[in-house]
């Protein structure tokens, strides 16, 4: 027998072939099987809504606690991500006040950089102070950097409850733009 041959010839090749082939395919198949899931799992955000709350109304509270002061309100609503689901987180804050019949809602977010606007009842105006920026009661601009008058938010009475749709829109620039 020469050196490096089988035993049984050309059927131990075909044999260790067959074992080969065999094992490559339970090895295959089981990685398959784990992969799969993890795959699943991780591309599940791609198909499925991530976030929730820009397409809601929330409640903020009732409408005879409104007037034509601002009263700041706090926004919580069910922030949903790829996997997880939190109830109750605050999104953010708007200033409501009545201005004629209506309700409007401002952003507490400044146009300009992102900063929070605070209202100033001595002066009956907005201001953010990071950069000067000062706003009139209906949410112009007066002075500063502001490229923009205050952000409105949707508002909308239901059976005397107030609802805000929260939103977030870009900074720095004249228009307004929602952020998606």
């Amino acid at each position: 027998m020469a050196q490096g041959e089988d035993n049984d010839g050309a059927a131990g090749g075909s044999r260790r072939g067959f074992l080969t082939i065999g094992f490559s395919a339970v090895s295959v198949g089981l990685a398959g099987a784990a992969l799969g899931p993890a795959v699943a799992m991780l591309t599940h955000p791609l198909g499925n809504a991530t976030t929730s709350g820009a397409d809601v109304f929330v409640p903020v509270g009732g409408r005879t606690g409104f007037g034509e002061d601002p009263v700041k309100v706090d926004i919580y609503a069910d922030r949903i991500d790829a996997w997880n689901r939190v109830v109750q987180v605050k999104v953010g804050s708007a200033w409501v006040r009545e201005q004629g019949d209506e309700l409007v809602a401002f952003s507490t977010v400044c146009p300009h950089l992102g900063c929070g606007i605070d209202y100033v009842p001595e002066e009956k105006k907005f201001l953010c102070a990071c950069h000067n920026s000062w706003f009139t009661i209906e949410g112009g601009v007066e002075v500063g950097p502001s490229p923009r008058a205050m952000d409105t938010l949707e508002t909308k009475v239901d059976e005397s409850l107030v609802q805000i749709r929260y939103q977030r829109f870009k900074q720095g620039i004249e228009g307004k733009e929602p952020i998606v």
